[in-house]
C-alpha cells in the first residue's frame, strides 16, 4: 500500500538525519548518551512555512567550549528547523527505553466487524 511505503520512507529519512547529526556531534568530541525520537508535534510558532516538526531529544556529554560549535553545526543544517541546547546540573534520570514506532492505522476497505458481547 502506498501509505505504508511513504511511512517507511519517512522513518528511514528521519533515521538518516538523526545519524548524520549524531555523527557531527561526535566529531566534535561529544559522547552521545541517548537519542529519543518524540515524534511529530505541533510547534508553538511557525518556522518558515512549517507548523509541525519531528522532535528528537539527544542527551550528550561535551566539553563546554565545544557547545558553540555544536550549535553552529545545527544552525547551518537545513534539515534541522531549530535546536535548543541546555545544561544539566546534577544527576540525570535514566533515558527512556526505546519505544516501538507508532504504526499508522491502515484504512479498511471492508465492512466493520460487530463487537462481541
Amino acid at each position: 500500500m502506498a501509505v505504508e511505503a511513504s511511512v517507511e520512507k519517512l522513518r528511514s529519512r528521519l533515521k538518516a538525519v538523526v545519524e548524520r547529526v549524531t555523527q557531527r556531534v561526535q566529531d566534535q568530541g561529544a559522547k552521545v548518551e541517548a537519542v529519543d525520537v518524540w515524534g511529530r508535534r505541533r510547534m508553538s510558532f511557525a518556522i518558515g512555512k512549517h507548523r509541525e516538526g519531528v522532535y528528537v531529544h539527544t542527551r550528550l556529554t561535551v566539553d563546554p567550549q565545544k557547545t558553540a560549535e555544536i550549535r553552529r553545526l545545527a544552525a547551518v543544517n537545513e534539515e534541522v528547523l531549530r535546536a535548543v541546547t541546555t545544561r544539566a546540573v546534577g544527576k540525570l534520570p535514566e533515558p527512556a527505553a526505546p519505544a516501538a514506532p507508532p504504526v499508522p492505522s491502515a484504512p479498511s476497505g471492508g465492512p466493520s466487524q460487530p463487537a462481541e458481547a
